[in-house]
């Protein structure tokens, strides 16, 4: 699953920074509540065409490779997930990603919660232990050991 999750990180990132700049706010916001108060249009078009949908503390961004649906975290972090957004992301590719169906890829979800490689934000997102995160996310990872 780690390996996975680290394969894709860069189309999400390269997204953020594109809707940021479109909305002239040219940073990712620091939090996810500053995402909801950005004077972005909810619905746009980033350069190549790449068609995006703001929602809530997140976006959805239609890339040539596939959609990805993100949300911000607590201190605006990008590399949050969930196990809806991965099967989403997935999709008829869950094969390619090595599940056969999409309840082993929640699985293996659980099962890497449980073995401590992902850690949950206290609201909806998990990110890798191994990340780099904020302080909250931080702390959640000490108490997980």
């Amino acid at each position: 699953m780690s390996s996975w999750c680290r394969s894709n990180p860069s189309s999400c990132s390269d997204s953020a920074h594109r809707i940021a700049s479109v909305g002239g706010v040219g940073v990712l916001p620091s939090t996810c509540t500053d995402w909801v108060g950005t004077d972005i249009p909810n619905r746009g078009e980033l350069e190549g065409g790449i068609q995006y949908y703001k929602h809530g503390y997140g976006c959805a961004v239609s890339l040539s490779t596939g959609a990805v649906d993100f949300d911000f975290g607590d201190q605006g972090e990008i590399d949050g997930f969930d196990v809806w957004r991965l099967t989403g992301f997935a999709d008829s590719k869950l094969p390619e990603y090595g599940f056969a169906t999409e309840d082993a890829l929640k699985e293996c979800f659980k099962e890497e919660v449980a073995a401590g490689s992902l850690v949950y934000s206290g609201y909806i997102l998990y990110y890798l232990a191994d990340a780099a995160h904020p302080p909250s996310v931080q702390a959640r990872r000490r108490r997980k050991r």
